[in-house]
């Protein structure tokens, strides 16, 4: 008689609880609410912004427990938090509080010379190649690396060609980075930009002359999703194989990475 033999295999795995936690973000001193404040796990890929009348809400699984939570925005000090003690901290009081960070103002010096006007970036409008946010994640954000001519340059305005946009308007944040690493590291901005939009196809014009950017190395420029609008891919960029590529962070502090050798067609004028 054939014996027949049966081995089970009996594999175990912690299973993990996942809760939602709501809150609100206001400034300290005035009280009043702070819009579009990034909140996530540091280095990874759990974040959320929060919406214009600063509340937020954000799933937290116990096994990010002890990560790090961290709470930005520009102008403000951030809040940084041990994940289980900012779970504690938000059931006791769901409003959060940022003090305002007083920065000592780069002194920009102005020349009489005449400056030079060009266009640094991907100046793509090709409809034949597109690239888009990863996601519709609050916080999803991509970009592209972009190259000087000289030092300093002056930022004059932002420009992208949308080839394909499904919803009746559409609302980023646009930034400016350093580099560390080759990677986006700190803001170069004093201010947020707020970009609003209804164009379905054509190109996005930001005039940025009010905001006074001024570069002296490379710098990364990016848009971020700021407000939800569901979950269809409604959204799409002139993209080309020639410039820099893709970088990307798939939401609020998460760790960012180089995507392909696709470049996404954002360019900016400057004057240097």
């Amino acid at each position: 008689m054939r014996k027949i033999i049966i081995v089970l295999l009996l594999i175990s795995s912690k299973s993990y609880s996942q809760e939602t936690y709501n809150g609100s973000i206001v400034d300290k001193n005035s009280k009043e609410v702070l819009p579009y404040v990034n909140i996530g796990v540091v280095g990874k890929n759990i974040g959320t912004v929060s919406n214009n009348n600063g509340d937020f809400q954000i799933e937290l699984n116990e096994k990010y427990d002890n990560d790090t939570l961290k709470i930005s925005i520009i102008g403000y000090k951030s809040l940084i938090f041990k994940v289980s003690n900012f779970k504690n901290i938000i059931l006791k009081n769901p409003t959060l509080q940022l003090e305002e960070e007083i920065t000592e103002l780069q002194e920009v010096v102005v020349s009489s010379r005449k400056l030079k006007e060009k266009i640094l970036g991907n100046k793509t409008t090709s409809k034949k190649i597109s690239g888009g946010f990863s996601s519709n994640h609050l916080g999803n954000e991509i970009g592209i690396k972009i190259k000087i001519k000289k030092s300093p340059t002056y930022i004059k305005d932002f420009n992208v060609f949308i080839i394909k946009n499904e919803y009746d308007s559409i609302k980023f944040r646009l930034n400016f980075y350093d580099l560390k690493d080759g990677l986006p590291n700190k803001s170069l901005l004093k201010d947020n930009i707020i970009i609003v939009s209804q164009i379905k196809e054509g190109k996005l014009t930001v005039d940025l002359s009010d905001y006074d950017i001024v570069v002296y190395e490379d710098f990364f420029v990016s848009l971020e999703w700021i407000e939800n609008l569901g979950d269809k891919d409604g959204l799409k960029f002139s993209s080309g194989f020639l410039g820099s590529p893709i970088i990307i962070r798939s939401t609020s502090q998460d760790d960012w990475q180089k995507i392909g050798a696709i470049s996404v067609g954002f360019n900016v004028t400057a004057k240097y």
